[in-house]
């Protein structure tokens, strides 16, 4: 893949839409990805203002967390996300991991919880965790979040938003 190749792919069926989004692992897509996921949240799903924007921080910070951390450059950041028609959304973003550090899906999920529960003891902390995003937007917001290693080292993270009656408009 060029670096400057996107990649996108719409598929419906029976549980709902799908898009996958391939973008390089440079910042520089940054803001086309959350305007991206912005109209899509907006124009598919029945989410109250506050939970579209909570939905697309939380797509942003994966996708960020991916390209600076655990990408190479000259392989895609890969965007899965799901739109059921019961309006549940699932998003799953995998890095191309560098091939510098092997980290360990639990080891990072477990510290991400560990710097939440921190947070939440001692509020001030947050301004010195590196990861406090990941800790108070995703954790906190997301149904279900897990970080799995796929077969190459790779990191998979998926978050799962289930649609409730206090995720839409009062």
């Amino acid at each position: 893949m060029v670096s400057s190749d996107t990649i996108t792919e719409i598929f419906s069926n029976e549980l709902g839409k799908s898009i996958k989004i391939h973008i390089p692992a440079s910042t520089s897509f940054s803001s086309s990805v959350r305007d991206i996921i912005w109209a899509l949240i907006q124009n598919e799903t029945k989410y109250s203002a506050r939970w579209k924007h909570r939905l697309q921080l939380m797509v942003d910070e994966l996708v960020n967390n991916a390209i600076e951390h655990w990408s190479s450059w000259d392989n895609p950041v890969k965007i899965l996300i799901t739109f059921f028609h019961n309006d549940d959304v699932e998003i799953i973003v995998e890095d191309t991991w560098t091939g510098k550090v092997k980290v360990k899906a639990k080891e990072l999920l477990d510290k991400a919880k560990n710097d939440r529960e921190l947070m939440r003891t001692n509020p001030g902390s947050n301004k010195t965790i590196r990861w406090r995003w990941l800790a108070l937007i995703v954790l906190n917001w997301s149904d279900d979040f897990s970080y799995k290693n796929n077969s190459n080292w790779w990191l998979t993270a998926r978050l799962f938003k289930k649609f409730s009656s206090d995720c839409v408009e009062i």
